[in-house]
């Protein structure tokens, strides 16, 4: 899961999946988080993606419901290239540990 659908194309590119609790720059309702925890837990994600540069409260929130973890990555980076390559190596790193289906991103911005 990732705050805010900044993964897109890289997401599209390695065929996953990116669930974003921000849609169309605001933070999720109530009732929208509530439906994020349900999708999360269905889906065993263990693994919430948030954003340095942003508030990680709602990414905190999820994680505590789900009995999971934030992580976080950063879209924004200045050296984009070594970022990347950070960033695909988190992204791998957490897919091969089993911790759940981490096929879905959710981004938090």
């Amino acid at each position: 899961m990732v705050f805010h659908p900044a993964w897109g194309y890289f997401a599209h590119d390695y065929n996953l999946e990116m669930i974003p609790i921000e849609v169309g720059g605001t933070e999720p309702s109530a009732t929208e988080l509530a439906a994020l925890i349900k999708t999360a837990r269905a889906d065993n994600i263990k693994v919430i993606f948030a954003q340095p540069s942003f508030s990680t409260e709602d990414a905190e929130t999820i994680a505590q419901e789900i009995d999971g973890k934030v992580l976080l990555i950063d879209p924004l980076a200045t050296n984009w290239l070594e970022n990347l390559r950070t960033v695909a190596d988190t992204f791998a790193r957490t897919l091969s540990q089993g911790d759940g289906a981490v096929r879905e991103l959710v981004a938090f911005e």
